[in-house]
């Protein structure tokens, strides 16, 4: 896959959630977090998913 393909990819999910209403949004920064890896990190989100109370939400970590 060519890098402007990716950039292309990731601009129009970009687009899309950010016109997205149609159920809760939560938006995730994985860079600090591993799910596959890390079985507390896998926790952490299940734990923010079920706190979520408005339409649309921002999860991150801090390194």
């Amino acid at each position: 896959m060519s890098a402007d393909y990716l950039r292309q990819l990731a601009e129009s999910y970009s687009e899309f959630f950010h016109r997205y209403d149609a159920a809760p949004l939560l938006i995730v920064n994985s860079e600090n977090l591993n799910f596959a890896q890390s079985e507390a990190d896998f926790e952490l989100l299940l734990e923010r998913i079920s706190k979520m109370r408005g339409p649309r939400e921002f999860f991150s970590r801090a390194a």
